[in-house]
């Protein structure tokens, strides 16, 4: 990253600004009516927000789902919509209609451009790219949290729909309050760039009262060039927009042969230029340039204009850079990316690793997916390195618009703390893996039995990574084969917390695997609890200990206080008989405690039994 302070105005008046032959537009493209859960008629809506002062467009974009009842006079919804939309436009005011797609888990699609709608009963999410393909239209993420589903399948990428979904909202909303865009959305965005997709920057106030464009100062700006349906759509299409919480920013994002939303093919160096200007009595703070690398510069503003150029080099076979901007008003703005892409059309993305955090001779999985973004078949050579050298390499040929994703099993070496993807030896990414040493441990917590302060551990975590150990928690039940690269298993007793007891009693199958776990040499750690917890439950886990030999059994809970017993203090406390706290059991050991040693309330004061226990 590069941080700059800039103070006064750069003045480069010589240089010819890419778009300049195009306008500037502000609008509202995603509202609702009564024509399914907003209020109001299309027509109410588009002459409302013809009177809305630094308001250019509307588009009503109802469910779809509520298309399937006819109104009155047997139209349809959407085609009503359409023709109140035709009435309402101007050279003035363009006025447009769409249809919002929403299904549960998933998440939710503006489709604009069709005369006809689909919606979750007729089509999944595939499905829905297939349509809005064959009818050329303009798609939009709506939203993108995870109150409304999965994101998109994790926004898995699709060469295919990726030419047709060209914009996502990083802001959304109707409240009167103008902080719009948030944190989800924003990191959204970026996961969405990440894996590939070529998608513009969109607000939309999301309407469902008849406060169309008032209900706040939030706008998407597009460059088009005139205030019309197809000009806007074709905005849409080509991604020159960007999102704002302020009604008259004006952002212009350009290099020297590209304009935001463009893709620029084979650079090795571009100049990004920067124009950005606001009111007098509005003046701008900070101004973020991000790349797929993360924040690639910053800078502190102190006027309420800007005109900035900076070189970028070009480095890997796909880049792209956006612009942030934040007023001293807190208002932000979020513009189109302008990507930079090599001409061979197979790309590699979202390249990860499994486990990140491993030791030579563990295994771990490389992920990645490559895509042919060209309609006709390509090749292109895998090569995967470390940091000694080339660890894979692989020629790869792609149908048109095929896109995969590949798993590749490997041990780990001393070597991999940086893992490297290449194709045709153009670099496209790297990922960084914490190679341990050989002696660290893997400790695994158990929190899938209502385990008692399994969700108060900060610190615990802090003290084991620090030592060079890793900290994991098993937030379902293990499985067989999930403990065989674990050094140390940690089952706090179950709390009084949850409503089926069931769920917290170790069933025979666990039982089974934890004696073998500990047969093969690890090392088990069970804690007492300062909760109460049923006879029932609590005879699973004297059952486990009876069948390693070991004489102590688990009784009622003494207190839920803090307790000091033999140096150690212990966030509450059951009743353990028996006089040993250490058990040998095959290959491997058992720790039995009456009380938790490891919360955050206590585990400062056990520090001693800490490094005995993971030294």
């Amino acid at each position: 990253m590069k941080s700059f302070a800039i103070i006064v105005l750069l003045i480069l008046a010589s240089i010819v600004l890419m778009g300049n032959e195009l306008n500037l537009y502000f609008g509202n493209p995603h509202s609702h009516t009564s024509y399914s859960d907003g209020t109001g008629f299309p027509e109410e809506a588009y002459s409302f927000a013809k009177e809305v002062p630094d308001l250019d467009f509307l588009a009503v974009t109802d469910h779809a789902y509520y298309f399937a009842q006819k109104l009155p006079d047997g139209r349809d919804k959407l085609a009503a919509t359409i023709e109140a939309a035709k009435e309402a436009s101007s050279q003035l005011f363009a006025a447009f209609a769409g249809f919002e797609w929403t299904a549960t888990g998933t998440g939710h699609i503006n489709v604009y451009g069709t005369s006809d709608w689909t919606d979750r009963v007729k089509s999944d999410l595939w499905d829905l790219y297939d349509w809005v393909i064959e009818r050329g239209a303009v798609g939009q993420f709506n939203h993108p949290v995870r109150d409304f589903g999965d994101n998109f399948k994790e926004f898995q990428y699709s060469p295919e729909a990726d030419l047709c979904m060209n914009l996502i909202e990083v802001g959304n909303g109707n409240w009167w309050e103008n902080d719009t865009i948030i944190d989800e959305m924003f990191s959204a965005y970026i996961d969405a760039l990440g894996k590939g997709w070529h998608v513009g920057a969109t607000l939309g106030q999301d309407n469902h009262k008849p406060n169309w464009g008032v209900a706040n100062d939030s706008r998407t700006v597009v460059y088009a060039t005139d205030l019309s349906e197809e000009s806007i759509l074709e905005a849409f299409m080509k991604r020159r927009t960007y999102a704002t919480e302020d009604n008259n920013i004006k952002i212009h994002f350009s290099t020297e042969e590209a304009f935001m939303g463009d893709i620029v093919y084979d650079v090795d160096q571009a100049e990004l230029r920067i124009l950005i200007e606001d009111t007098a009595h509005d003046p701008l703070e900070t101004v973020k340039i991000f790349s797929r690398d993360g924040l690639f510069a910053k800078f502190l503003v102190d006027s309420h204009e800007l005109d900035l150029r900076i070189r970028a080099n070009i480095e890997t076979g796909f880049q792209y850079f956006f612009i942030y901007v934040r007023g001293s008003d807190g208002e932000e703005a979020v513009s189109s990316p302008i990507w930079f892409q090599r001409s061979n059309p197979v790309h590699l993305y979202n390249p990860s690793a499994y486990p990140e955090s491993v030791k030579p001779g563990e295994n771990l999985t490389l992920s990645f997916q490559i895509s042919n973004l060209s309609s006709e078949e390509a090749s292109s050579m895998i090569q995967i390195t470390n940091l000694s050298g080339e660890i894979y390499s692989e020629a790869v040929i792609l149908e048109k618009l095929e896109s995969k994703i590949v798993n590749l099993q490997r041990t780990v070496e001393a070597q991999d703390g940086v893992i490297s993807f290449f194709l045709d030896s153009v670099p496209y990414s790297s990922i960084t893996l914490n190679i341990r040493s050989e002696d660290s441990l893997n400790v695994l917590l158990d929190r899938s039995h209502v385990n008692y302060a399994s969700d108060r551990r900060g610190k615990f975590e802090a003290v084991l990574e620090g030592s060079g150990h890793k900290y994991s928690t098993a937030d379902r039940i293990f499985k067989e084969g999930e403990l065989n690269t674990i050094d140390v298993l940690i089952i706090p007793l179950p709390g009084a917390g949850g409503s089926f007891e069931r769920l917290k009693m170790l069933m025979p199958q666990q039982v089974e695997m934890i004696k073998q776990f500990v047969l093969n040499g690890g090392t088990l750690i069970i804690t007492g609890s300062g909760d109460e917890i049923s006879s029932d439950v609590v005879a699973t886990y004297n059952k486990l200990i009876e069948e390693m030999g070991i004489s102590n059994r688990y009784e009622a809970t003494i207190t839920s206080e803090e307790t000091e017993l033999d140096g150690i203090l212990f966030d509450g406390l059951s009743d353990l008989r028996g006089e040993s706290i250490d058990h040998e059991y095959g290959q491997g050991r058992v720790f039995l405690f009456p009380g938790d040693p490891f919360t955050d309330d206590v585990v400062d004061h056990n520090s001693e039994l800490i490094y005995r226990l993971f030294r």
